[in-house]
């Protein structure tokens, strides 16, 4: 078996970002400045994350506010070397430069492969990718045939890690019945999980899903209350749902769920554009 395909222990093997999304990755980024990454791929004395994100910048044509100039050599060399520490990220990224031909000739025995390895280390990416990949909704199409049992096993993996757009579509699954019989109950329990997920969950991530849920009874009790303030925590994309449903509430239930949409935007500090009276305010938020 060739270097690269050097599978990291469960035990030894770790994980930089574990975010699908790259929210936290990007976060990271943003509050670096030029000097921060004054680096060249492999330098691992400022630490593994900086050694990765060099190691990804260092892949790309485009260019970036750090002053690092393309290198495959020196990113794809530093990247296996990482791999081979237990780095899941850097399998990964792997994968998807051998899927695309990044760098590197296009490999996709050893995308699998490597996609796999980092997926049962627990990498939450991974899990993710595999699992779109192997359903209709797939991202690397040419890896794998059509499979919903195990586009349903690594979905429901990397939703039960906290993603919430897997949560979401396990959901789906349970509504339609793709692979798991139709279940309303866990359908709604999968979906109320996307919404309060670790990672992409928030405001205006399914909230017109769980106002559906709420306004017609599906896997819980009908409750206008509640689909209401999630129509409301939607902004403009709820509007027509609560005008439907305020036709049979109280001006005392829309009041109870308007109020219970802003304690929510309040908590989180995340307010809806377009909610009532508020104002954009020079920090982004709306008060």
């Amino acid at each position: 078996m060739f270097v690269l395909l050097f599978i990291p222990s469960l035990a030894s093997a770790t994980s930089l970002f574990q975010d699908p999304s790259r929210e936290d990755l990007n976060a990271l980024l943003n509050s670096y400045d030029k000097k921060d990454l004054a680096c060249t791929p492999g330098c691992s004395a400022d630490g593994d994350r900086k050694n990765y994100i060099v190691s990804i910048l260092a892949l790309s044509d485009k260019k970036n506010n750090f002053g690092i100039s393309k290198d495959c050599d020196k990113s794809v060399r530093n990247l296996k070397g990482m791999w081979r520490e237990g780095i899941n990220d850097a399998g990964y990224d792997l994968a998807r430069m051998y899927y695309y031909g990044v760098c590197v000739n296009v490999d996709l025995t050893k995308t699998r492969q490597l996609l796999l390895t980092s997926a049962n280390n627990g990498y939450v990416p991974a899990q993710k990718l595999l699992g779109k990949s192997y359903w209709r909704e797939e991202t690397l199409g040419k890896l794998y045939s059509e499979d919903n049992e195990k586009a349903a096993f690594w979905l429901s993996k990397s939703a039960a890690s906290g993603d919430a757009e897997s949560a979401a579509m396990i959901s789906a699954f349970y509504r339609k019945g793709i692979y798991f019989e139709k279940d309303p109950v866990k359908s709604f329990y999968w979906i109320n999980k996307a919404f309060d997920s670790k990672y992409g969950s928030g405001l205006g991530a399914y909230t017109l899903d769980l106002a559906d849920f709420y306004e017609n009874g599906y896997g819980t009790e009908k409750d206008l209350i509640l689909s209401y303030k999630f129509y409301d925590l939607s902004g403009t994309a709820g509007i027509e749902g609560k005008n439907r449903i305020s036709k049979d509430m109280t001006e005392g239930e829309i009041q109870e769920a308007i109020k219970q949409s802003h304690a929510w935007q309040e908590e989180h500090n995340t307010f809806v554009p377009s909610y009532y009276g508020l104002e954009h305010q020079s920090d982004g938020s709306y008060r």
